[in-house]
């Protein structure tokens, strides 16, 4: 998990001006955003853009968090655009209205070691998701000390995170983790050993947050 990247804002410089300067203007308009040096988050690119994002900032992994959609026009170029880059393709679906099972979580968290760097999370609008993910990866690759920073990319500024009464289990997740976690218990172990969705949903209710997810 040490592999970093020395100036990962930087689109790459041999790339021709309006070429560099399109997609600086589909980074912007996608919700693209750097977690650390080696990861960044953002929301579905469709057509071209996967391709030329995937050039112009070198992405050597792309985690797809809406999951496998071979029928999707979007899915299939995203795909074929990282194929012919041997860029990683990960299928990690998730979803922002279901409580996640732990084996979910547990294949999130696992899918970090597969990251060549610099690495794209990405989900539909990337700022649900992709957020809650940002969130699984600092604590799991820095430790629980991150959590005040990891906390953050759930928030409407500057990652468009505003949710909806159904998604807002996400947000109480890491109260959730907070809180029940054991002493310097790592994130896996957590995920593993003591995690529950069941336990999860009942805490929620018992605080009158029935409403903030759909089912489990």
């Amino acid at each position: 998990m040490s592999e970093r990247v020395s100036n990962p804002q930087s689109l790459r410089p041999r790339a021709p001006l309006l070429r560099r300067a399109g997609g600086w203007a589909v980074a912007r308009l996608s919700n693209l955003h750097w977690v650390d040096g080696r990861l960044a988050r953002s929301a579905q690119f469709y057509g071209r853009h996967t391709a030329l994002i995937l050039d112009l900032y070198g992405f050597r992994t792309v985690i797809n968090l809406r999951g496998e959609n071979p029928t999707e026009t979007w899915y299939t170029a995203e795909a074929e655009a990282c194929r012919a880059r041997g860029v990683v393709f990960l299928d990690v679906p998730l979803n922002s209205r279901r409580i996640p099972r732990s084996a979910e979580l547990q294949a999130l968290v696992e899918a970090f070691d597969a990251i060549k760097a610099p690495a794209l999370i990405k989900c539909s609008g990337g700022a649900d998701r992709t957020g809650f993910a940002s969130f699984l990866y600092l604590i799991d690759c820095e430790g629980p000390e991150r959590f005040s920073d990891a906390r953050r990319h759930l928030t409407a500024w500057p990652y468009l995170h505003v949710p909806k009464r159904q998604q807002r289990w996400m947000r109480q997740f890491m109260i959730y983790w907070q809180n029940q976690r054991g002493p310097e218990m790592p994130l896996r172990r957590w995920l593993a050993e003591v995690y529950e969705p069941q336990d999860f949903a009942a805490w929620l209710d018992a605080r009158g947050k029935r409403g903030s997810y759909r089912s489990v």
